[in-house]
């Protein structure tokens, strides 16, 4: 399957392939990527395997939330 490049959601500049290859879901090419302080945004919490209403707190792991950041347009 051959990626064809796309314009960048933000400044409209080509994502050059090799970005696309590596991040194939990118809406941002490298430069905006940069500027806005990258394209996700990251949450972490703690995971409560205890017991409903125990007051006891068993930490299992962590879940992690992904976001994409809004692209606003330049001017």
């Amino acid at each position: 399957m051959t990626i064809k490049p796309r314009p960048c959601k933000r400044c409209k500049a080509e994502i050059p392939v090799e970005r696309l290859e590596a991040v194939p879901g990118t809406i941002l090419c490298v430069k905006c990527s940069r500027e806005v302080g990258g394209e996700w945004e990251y949450s972490f919490k703690d995971e409560n395997t205890a017991k409903a209403g125990s007051l006891k707190k068993n930490y299992g792991g962590i879940s992690i939330q992904k976001r994409r950041k809004p692209a606003h347009r330049l001017e």
